[in-house]
């Protein structure tokens, strides 16, 4: 017998043993390699650890074999307190985790107890925690200590000491007292400490708390500190709805300390004032910002004299790195860039007749000779010579060429029979005619696209013109690049783009663009163009959402907020409008502006912060280099952390991701034997990634919510407890700031699960989002599931050979027969046949490491954020700072422009002036400009700008300025002066002056008004057949943007009346309004002219052009929108500028931006001197 193979034997055993559950004894395997890969457990210390449970249990175990079954679930029960517990090696209470399961005396109750037990940790291990992070002196940390000691022992400070801690002491000791009146609550000694380390150091420091550790007490606690030092102080919280909330709750515990404070979130200019004078501020930066422009640049008196003396930043990782560039601009006005529209217009339908097709992308479809006539110069052959070509080499029928040129309707049959062959076959034979081309030629074959023959180059100098060939002799350019799609793109739209003045035709793809834009357009256009062919690629519910006010970007990446006061700039978001139709909104001119990096860095060395991630080292460097001075903390948790990160997993494509995730959850809501019904959190990188889980889950999962916007209201899952069983599915939205609270039950059955479903873009994010769970010393476990097609191609190529690895690896190793062989033994030591080879089997089971692909995605992202964090050192911050000091030069000249007109300044001059800034700085700003010369020149050109206007000429040679220019002069009874304006309008682009045109003729009516002359009327009647004309051009630019935007919709019904429709609609009425009145004006002065009569003017608001019942709905809106608009809430605000019944109005206010403020409103009147006159001049003619 002993000759036998001995796991012939041990099979022989086995086969005579009860069989136990084989998932169970895998469940066991997973949560001691768990203890391995997650806890910090050595092998040899679970293989101790698993020995310690097997004794324990051989000493309850009775002969019964049934114990066999109660054996693996007793382990599992262990095993899973052990894990939600996060008992590590060297974990003691009194005991270690091995004496105590040795310990018999303690049942296995209370032996739960105490490994759930959870006290807080004393002054002197959080000190000594602190200390080993070498990160704060030592001396620092005795002040510290001798500061919170006192305080938390409630002892009476010694009057007579002359510590220089006696100060601090007393302070603490106040505030810890108002905490506890009105917030009925004690600060920890965690909370105490932060404080003290911000209030003992005398430049800027960045704290990291753990989420859940009560940052905000620590915040309102410092505040008040540098409050009664008589400091002003601003508080930064990361959204709108904490900085009203911490406001709220902490507005007593300010005022028994008799500080004031408030909260600048959505307030008039009037209330903003009067909160700027408070001791406190809470807000948020773009708040803040937003009040500093309107401060300065909109000069509205907000902030007065208010000092930047202390900053308080609240998740200060995510302001300073992740949101440092986000920049805060106030609106202005720039009426012009709507002449855009028909460009942008043009672009996007150009980009939608291109299509992408993996890795290249296809142009248009053309036919044969048009791709020979692109490469002709001006003056070469014609179609006619290209076809005669074409029968020479056997492409068409002889003949061919003369029949088309008689009846060119027969081009579809004569190419009929032309296959891709034949193409080939005629490009190569064209060829040697044009030695600057080579083809290079496709075709599609049962889908794929492959090469027609193999040609070599003739000459090294030729352009390679690769061409897709079709049946019916058909072709479409391919293009292997963007350089090379961007530069096609480019050569079509600019061939139909003219800048007036020029001879207007109103023909079909006609786009005409005023002259002064002509600079911005030729040094954007590539840009606009860039960004069609991005729109065309971002999805909804990813990148974006689509509102009931249009469409908002989404911080998909970082918070998962929806941006709804965010637009994108150089066209990108006119493009989204177009292809989800929604209202259509001019470009935005970025007159004015302040990023974060700007604004705090007003604060000098006094900022600081507090987070629940400061991330990794090259984090914490890269902001200590953009700040300079600041230091950098971790604060230790008051209890210990039971956080368990549960093994995670890559997978291969979406449909075994979405099945996984199904899987971890079902596994997690359902109770097994040895737990109750747990809790899960699902974030997710998207909207839409998230409404696919919702749907993949159906109806196997009953309570579940989703939690993806916060334009809805989201109090269900933030106000009340997590119950057992329930699945949050969310996006990065309920990661950084969110509170969640988790019932009892769900505490016991071992917390919140964190389900993260991709790879966050940084380690911050990812910490963010496990920080959900796990707090203030209850258990909880997260885990990440990862998609490889979600990646980004290198990384999925990365993760996907080390997947490939895995495979290959687990095919060779012998682990999968030692798993085998441990449920033998299993079986056998159950059965009361014990040996000690068991542990010599975990030993081959156990392993240092796993889920390499998920450690090797993370160290390739961290190794890229470092880079990423480098090029914003090198690149980003500089450029940043040039922009910001450009801007605060131009503050500089303004100011001494206010001055100069004793502050009084025309508005026009100023709306002139902020124009040129806008256009300069588009056009200016490129990474090879210097700081030195940038502000040089711009010096320079702004003295020439002001040199302009003081002779009453507009900068940029705006038609629309000299317009407004009139419009003052008009208003202060300066007729002659006002028409001099406007005829400097019609001068500059007659072809856009129908506003001045109009204007001139109503000047002239009014300087003799009722008793006009023959002439006067004849010059009036003259400028009014001008006006129409040229509200013709305005009516055919906007028929361009509705037809160009109109094919291309996506999933928008085509019978439905969209946003889009409508909005263009009414801007089409506007003008025919606008034509309208300029008729009835012609018809007036006409019957006037003819019975030498005159006219009478009177003058109406432009709005007054349309008929009153057109502004029933608005009324209706405004009546019903009342509360809303006191509220000041800005997505009702959003809501309410983008409702359709506002349309109208906003067109006519429209038309006043650009020079039509006022309208006529003619009285014919008879004249019988001017009747006779008439007459008479009509003899004498």
């Amino acid at each position: 017998m002993s000759d036998r193979d001995p796991l012939l034997q041990l099979l022989e055993r086995v086969q005579m043993v009860v069989p136990l559950s084989s998932d169970h004894t895998h469940e066991i395997l997973t949560k001691l390699q768990g203890l391995v890969s997650n806890v910090s457990w050595s092998p040899a210390e679970v293989i101790e650890l698993f020995e310690a449970l097997l004794k324990r249990f051989d000493s309850k175990m009775t002969k019964d074999r049934s114990d066999c079954l109660c054996m693996e679930l007793w382990i599992l029960k262990m095993l899973h307190c052990i894990e939600i517990n996060y008992i590590t090696p060297s974990w003691k209470s009194g005991k270690t985790l091995v004496e105590l399961l040795g310990d018999t005396t303690k049942t296995d109750d209370q032996l739960e107890q105490i490994l759930g037990a959870d006290p807080e940790k004393t002054l002197d291990e959080i000190i000594e925690e602190i200390e080993q992070q070498k990160q704060v002196d030592k001396k620092l940390l005795d002040d510290v200590k001798e500061i919170v000691s006192e305080t938390s022992l409630n002892s009476q400070v010694n009057k007579s000491s002359f510590s220089k801690n006696k100060q601090l002491k007393e302070v603490l000791q106040s505030l810890v007292a108002a905490v506890k009146k009105t917030q009925k609550i004690t600060p920890r000694l965690t909370q105490m400490v932060s404080w003290s380390l911000m209030a003992l150091s005398a430049k800027g420091r960045l704290i990291q708390v753990s989420t859940g550790e009560g940052k905000t007490c620590i915040v309102a606690m410092y505040a008040a500190y540098r409050a009664l030092q008589g400091h002003k102080v601003d508080i930064m919280s990361s959204s709108p709805v904490l900085a009203k909330r911490d406001f709220k709750e902490w507005q007593s515990f300010y005022k028994e300390l008799k500080i004031s404070v408030s909260c600048n979130i959505s307030k008039s200019n009037a209330d903003l004032k009067n909160f700027y004078k408070c001791q406190v501020v809470y807000g948020t930066a773009q708040e803040f910002a937003a009040d500093w422009l309107r401060h300065h640049f909109g000069r509205e008196d907000i902030r007065t004299d208010r000092p930047f003396q202390c900053a308080i930043v609240d998740e200060v990782d995510s302001l300073m790195l992740d949101k440092g560039d986000h920049t805060v601009y106030l609106g202005c006005a720039m009426p012009a860039l709507s002449h855009l529209n028909s460009l942008l217009a043009h672009i996007w339908d150009t980009a939608n007749q291109y299509t992408r097709e993996g890795p290249i992308t296809l142009g248009p479809k053309v036919l044969f000779h048009q791709v020979i006539l692109d490469r002709q110069s001006p003056g070469e052959d014609d179609l006619i010579t290209v076809l005669r070509k074409a029968e020479n080499t056997g492409l068409i029928e002889k003949g061919s060429s003369n029949a088309l040129k008689k009846d060119p309707s027969l081009f579809p049959q004569i190419t009929a029979s032309i296959t891709p062959e034949k193409l080939a076959t005629f490009f190569k034979a064209i060829e040697g005619e044009y030695t600057t081309c080579h083809f290079v030629l496709y075709k599609q074959d049962n889908g794929s696209i492959r090469k027609v023959g193999q040609f070599p180059l003739s000459h090294d100098s030729q352009t390679q013109i690769s061409l897709l060939l079709h049946n019916g002799g058909v072709c479409q350019y391919i293009y292997h690049d963007q350089e090379s799609l961007i530069k096609a793109a480019k050569s079509e739209i600019t061939s139909t783009l003219h800048f007036t003045p020029c001879d207007v035709r109103h023909r079909t793809n006609n786009c005409y663009v005023p002259g002064f834009l002509r600079d911005m357009v030729e040094s954007r256009i590539e840009h606009w163009i860039k960004n069609a062919f991005h729109a065309q690629t971002i999805t909804k519910d990813h990148q974006y959402v689509v509102e009931s006010h249009g469409v908002v970007p989404v911080d998909f990446c970082g918070t998962g907020v929806l941006e709804n006061s965010m637009q994108w700039t150089d066209g990108l978001h006119q493009f989204l409008q177009m292809k989800h139709q929604n209202k259509l909104s001019d470009m935005s001119a970025v007159t004015n502006f302040m990023s974060n990096v700007g604004l705090l860095h007003m604060y000098r060395d006094q900022i600081f912060g507090v987070t629940g991630t400061l991330g990794q080292r090259a984090e914490t460097e890269t902001l200590q280099q953009i700040y300079n001075g600041i230091t950098a903390c971790y604060i230790p948790t008051f209890k210990r952390r039971k956080l368990f990160e549960v093994e995670g997993a890559v997978v291969n494509n979406e449909e075994q991701w979405l099945q996984r995730i199904c899987q971890v959850i079902r596994a997690q809501v359902n109770p097994t034997a040895y737990r109750s019904e747990r809790a899960v959190l699902v974030i997710c990188e998207t909207i839409g990634r998230a409404k696919a889980i919702d749907k993949a889950l159906g109806p196997s999962v009953q309570n579940k919510r989703l939690y993806i916007s916060n334009n809805e209201d989201n109090r269900a899952i933030t106000d009340n407890e997590i119950k057992a069983g329930q699945v949050i599915i969310a996006t990065n939205l309920a990661g950084r700031g969110t509170d969640l609270r988790v019932s009892a039950p769900v505490k016991s059955a071992g917390g919140l699960h964190v389900l993260q479903t991709f790879l966050p873009a940084n380690a911050r994010v990812e910490a963010q989002a496990f920080g959900r769970t796990g707090r203030q010393g209850s258990p909880g476990s997260a885990q990440l599931v990862i998609c490889s097609s979600h990646l980004n191609k290198l990384l999925e190529l990365l993760v996907m050979a080390q997947c490939l690895l895995s495979v290959l690896g687990d095919m060779v190793s012998p682990i999968n027969v030692y798993k085998d062989l441990f449920k033998m033994q299993l079986r056998l030591h159950c059965s009361g046949q014990r040996d000690n080879v068991m542990s010599e089997t975990l030993s081959g089971i156990l392993i240092s490491s796993s889920d390499t692909e998920i450690k090797l995605a993370k160290t390739v992202r961290d190794e890229s954020v470092a880079e990423e964090l480098k090029d914003y050192l090198e690149s980003g911050i500089p450029k940043m700072k040039m922009k910001q000091e450009l801007f605060s030069q131009y503050l500089v000249f303004i100011n001494v422009f206010y001055q100069e007109s004793n502050n009084q300044p025309a508005q026009s001059d100023v709306s002139a002036l902020h124009e040129f800034w806008c256009l300069w700085l588009l056009m200016n700003i490129n990474d090879k400009s210097s700081s030195d010369t940038l502000k040089t020149k711009l010096a320079s050109d702004l003295e020439t700008a002001r040199e302009t206007l003081r002779q009453r000429r507009s900068p940029l040679s705006n038609l629309h300025h000299y317009t407004l220019f009139g419009n003052e002069l008009l208003t202060k009874g300066h007729f002659e002066a006002s028409i001099q304006m406007f005829t400097k309008a019609i001068e500059a682009d007659s072809c856009w002056a129908a506003i001045a045109f109009y204007n001139r003729a109503l000047v002239r009516l009014i300087q003799q008004n009722s008793n006009q002359d023959p002439d006067c009327i004849d010059q009036a009647l003259r400028d009014l057949h001008h006006a129409l004309s040229s509200v013709e051009l305005y009516c055919h630019q906007n028929d361009i943007v509705y037809r160009f935007s109109k094919p291309h919709l996506g999933a928008v019904p085509q019978a439905a009346l969209t946003r889009f429709d409508h909005h263009q609609n009414m801007r089409c009425k506007v003008f025919l309004h606008f034509r309208q009145n300029i008729e009835e004006a012609i018809v007036k002065l006409t019957r006037a002219k003819n019975i030498g009569g005159h006219v009478k003017v009177e003058t109406n608001l432009v709005h007054f052009m349309a008929p009153l019942v057109d502004y029933i709905p608005l009324l209706i809106l405004s009546t019903e929108s009342v509360s809303l608009l006191r509220s000041a809430d800005e997505l009702s605000i959003q809501q309410f500028n983008n409702h359709s019944a506002l349309d109208k109005f906003l067109e006519f206010e429209c038309l006043k931006s650009l020079g039509l403020t006022t309208v006529f409103v003619l009285d014919t009147r008879f004249s019988l001197s001017g009747f006779f006159s008439k007459i008479g001049r009509t003899i004498l003619h």
